[in-house]
């Protein structure tokens, strides 16, 4: 006969200890996947920049190359943040904290790799960081609003 460690209110010394779901390992893979993300992103910026190259003199296309960015950038960050705000996971601090910073960085890549690419080259560099000021920006309001912020919380009080 076996003691039940269970009925005892104890713990096995042989119980294996199950792994923790949404930790930093979980987070690792969002800031890689919005690094690739920004992969995708410089090759749109690639191909449709030369539609906007051409559009006036010098100094006006180099506002439409920039603004491109620009305009990806806010749209892939009010995306980005919307998936967060459905769904936090299981730690949406964290969550936030690595989607502000892959998106930082995938900002960073697709401005670096668009310009590999053959982009003509970015003048106003703010435009890179549109993608992480918009993500940051959306989350900010979506976390004020009272739905949102109630799903918040309740994601993390179930973590602990």
């Amino acid at each position: 006969m076996s003691f039940d460690y269970e009925s005892a209110g104890l713990v096995s010394p042989y119980a294996q200890e199950r792994p923790k779901r949404g930790g930093w390992g979980s987070q690792v893979r969002v800031v890689l996947v919005l690094i690739l993300v920004g992969v995708l992103l410089a090759f749109a910026w690639r191909a449709l920049s030369p539609s906007t190259a051409h559009l006036g003199d010098e100094q006006e296309s180099a506002a439409a190359v920039d603004s491109t960015l620009a305009l990806l950038g806010v749209l892939v960050g009010t995306l980005t943040a919307v998936f967060v705000l459905l769904w936090p996971g299981r730690a949406p601090v964290q969550r936030t904290v690595a989607v502000i910073v892959g998106s930082l960085l995938g900002g960073v890549v697709s401005w670096v790799l668009g310009d590999q690419l053959g982009t003509p080259a970015l003048r106003a560099v703010a435009a890179a960081f549109t993608w992480p000021i918009a993500t940051s920006a959306v989350l900010f309001v979506g976390a004020l609003l009272p739905g949102t912020s109630r799903r918040l919380v309740a994601a993390d009080r179930a973590r602990f």
